[in-house]
């Protein structure tokens, strides 16, 4: 039981401020909107139109307090995140019957303390010019009708609540599932190219140990520098180009003469956010495909610019004539995906192959 009622109180504090103001959106509106019906209301002597702003002032609030202290915790703790059968569905009903006679008895009481000059309503009168048509709401009739509009009221309320927090439950689950999908998708990258480096320190080891245990050490110094920031999926672009830079060392080495570098980023560039390892990838989708096949090698450049809202980064290469689309498309099918699950359609990759060129161009949104 102290447990129960020490959840109930945590529920009470544990309120965000979009709720807090539109529950204060709801008063007022309340308020404002009997104001506006009720600008006259016309009984035994009338009711002062102060009395009545400050009445019904009173029973905003009092729905505000009965639906925050009695309704969302017992939402919160019994039938959010659950699957409540109908008896439990029953049992709300009940329980919101329950804070109706609270609510009716609190507004029974402002009226016997005569704590404003506006009394409850007894009697509604229609009048169309002289003709008039009225009947008075008295003793049971009335307070029926007060119940059941006091129960309509807390039942929309609690389907609004509970449909709210469903829609916002279903937004942290595919903002959960996206994040998981990322990290899957960024670590699913470093066997690949640690594959590919040791292929690359394989074929150095006998003809050139020294060289290939500079190589060992740039392969170490790489993943140890990609390890210690594997816990976001955006990078800024320095931190991802000196990351590449360690692989075409390693590459450089097994290649020498046959691999040309061109490098122009733009300055701006180099603190707008991309995609963790995506650089890497078009680089080493670049040589694996279309460098190191032909043996003349060739060039690769590698470049990133700056415009307006968005900005590209572009690795071209050159790749043997007849060769068609360089390589399996898997990693830039897992790049893909990775822009779809972090940037929507705010982001694309684009691929263009001619004769003898090969371009991957990655326009991404302006993200500092």
């Amino acid at each position: 039981m102290q447990r129960f009622a020490r959840q109930w109180i945590s529920a009470l504090t544990d309120a965000s401020r979009a709720y807090w103001l539109v529950q204060a959106t709801v008063a007022f509106t309340s308020v404002f909107m009997g104001v506006v019906m009720l600008e006259r209301v016309e009984g035994d002597g009338g009711l002062p139109s102060l009395g009545f702003c400050v009445r019904a002032g009173l029973d905003a609030l009092l729905f505000l307090l009965i639906s925050h202290v009695g309704m969302r915790p017992m939402l919160r703790l019994r039938y959010m995140n659950r699957s409540p059968g109908w008896l439990a569905w029953l049992g709300l009903a009940g329980w919101l019957l329950l804070l109706v006679l609270i609510t009716m008895a609190i507004g029974l009481g402002i009226d016997r303390l005569q704590l404003t000059s506006a009394s409850s309503i007894t009697a509604i009168r229609f009048q169309a010019g002289d003709d008039q048509m009225g009947f008075d709401l008295r003793g049971g009739p009335l307070y029926f009708l007060v119940m059941v509009n006091l129960w309509v009221s807390y039942a929309i309320w609690t389907a609004l609540y509970l449909g709210w927090q469903a829609m916002q439950q279903r937004r942290r689950l595919l903002r959960q599932v996206q994040q998981a999908r990322l990290a899957q998708l960024t670590h699913q990258l470093n066997p690949h190219f640690l594959f590919n480096a040791f292929n690359t320190i394989r074929g150095t080891i006998f003809e050139a140990p020294q060289q290939a245990a500079d190589l060992v050490t740039e392969l170490s110094e790489l993943f140890r520098f990609h390890l210690s920031q594997s816990e976001r999926s955006t990078h800024p672009l320095a931190e991802e180009w000196r990351l590449a830079q360690r692989y075409l060392a390693i590459e450089q080495a097994r290649l020498e003469q046959r691999l040309q570098v061109e490098v122009h980023l733009d300055p701006a560039c180099l603190t707008l956010q991309v995609p963790s390892l995506a650089l890497l990838g078009l680089i080493e989708n670049a040589i694996k495909h279309g460098i190191a096949p032909s043996p003349s090698g060739g060039l690769l450049q590698i470049r990133a610019e700056l415009t307006g809202a968005q900005w590209f980064l572009e690795v071209r290469n050159d790749c043997p004539i007849g060769a068609g689309r360089p390589g399996t498309r898997t990693g830039l099918a897992n790049l893909r995906e990775r822009l779809e699950l972090g940037y929507g359609d705010r982001a694309q990759l684009q691929i263009e192959h001619n004769e003898g060129r090969h371009l991957a161009r990655l326009c991404l949104p302006v993200q500092t």
